[in-house]
């Protein structure tokens, strides 16, 4: 999903994408929206997809990486900044496993574990240890190997092999979960020392969970969307409440979604447009259980 558009994957690698499509971001080769899927062109054969505000990426079998839509900040990384309508090679000749996507900028994985990051970089999310955008591939800091990478809205965070997690970028929310509320340009350690599996930047917080399926967030809280039982921020992680075991967390703008080893999915944080599926409009700082019709 992105900010006012979304897509899939068929089976068969046949990537759709349907919504607002002002600057190209379904890659079907117009600027017209549409209220049903439309093919992406160029008939590539895709194994994941990502999507930013108003941009989208995907990765082919062989690792080439392709982003259509809007590239104000290079977020195409094509070594342009013009908008695409449809696919267009990611430069640099690299292969990768994994691509994320978000507002304004992308990163992605090597099969080695190098993090790469590309767009927008104001308050240094492409982690390079600038403020500059870049409109190509640029390595992130540090010679971390990571195995994890996600974007948020200016924030990215990734774990490491070692299962550390790293966060940089905008941080004055304590997003960056580093104790303090100060941006980063390459990246920061979270604190607490703990062992992440999996991690999810969002607006301005960030969740993830723990080797042994703890939850933890830390950020703006003002939703409730940290799942502590508070609407306070937090510089550090701290616990989601519940006695859930998470296999994953995706963080969003103001709400957050769990899903468990029990099978269960849960949401907290923002509800004022029944975004946690409990069938209530009451924000929650607390997981509750999403209900089914």
């Amino acid at each position: 999903m992105g900010s006012h558009h979304a897509c899939g994957i068929t089976s068969a690698g046949v990537a759709y994408c349907w919504g607002s499509n002002e600057f190209g971001q379904l890659g079907d080769g117009s600027i017209t929206s549409s209220l049903a899927p439309q093919q992406v062109a160029g008939g590539s054969s895709f194994t994941r997809i990502s999507l930013g505000e108003w941009h989208s990426c995907g990765l082919t079998a062989d690792g080439s990486a392709y982003c259509w839509g809007r590239n104000f900040a290079g977020q195409l990384g094509d070594g342009s900044t013009t908008d695409r309508t449809a696919p267009t090679l990611v430069a640099g000749g690299l292969s990768f496993t994994a691509v994320t996507a978000k507002a304004s900028h992308s990163c992605a994985l090597t099969g080695l574990g190098a993090a790469y990051c590309w767009g927008g970089n104001v308050r240094g999310q492409l982690g390079d240890g600038s403020l500059l955008d870049r409109s190509a591939p640029t390595a992130v800091s540090g010679g971390l190997t990571f195995s994890v990478i996600s974007t948020g809205r200016e924030t990215t965070c990734g774990v490491t092999v070692a299962t550390a997690a790293y966060c940089w970028g905008e941080g004055g929310f304590g997003q960056i979960g580093d104790g303090t509320q100060i941006d980063r340009t390459a990246p920061t350690a979270v604190a607490g020392g703990l062992s992440f599996e999996g991690v999810s930047a969002g607006g301005d917080a960030t969740c993830g969970w723990t080797t042994t399926g703890v939850g933890y967030c830390w950020g703006l809280n003002n939703d409730g969307q940290l799942g502590d039982g508070t609407i306070t921020r937090k510089l550090a992680p701290v616990a989601v409440l519940g006695d859930h075991t998470f296999n994953g967390i995706d963080a969003g703008r103001l709400h957050a979604l769990g899903w468990t080893t029990a099978g269960i999915s849960i949401a907290w944080g923002f509800n004022g447009q029944g975004g946690l599926g409990d069938g209530t409009t009451t924000s929650r700082n607390t997981p509750v259980i999403i209900t089914p019709p």
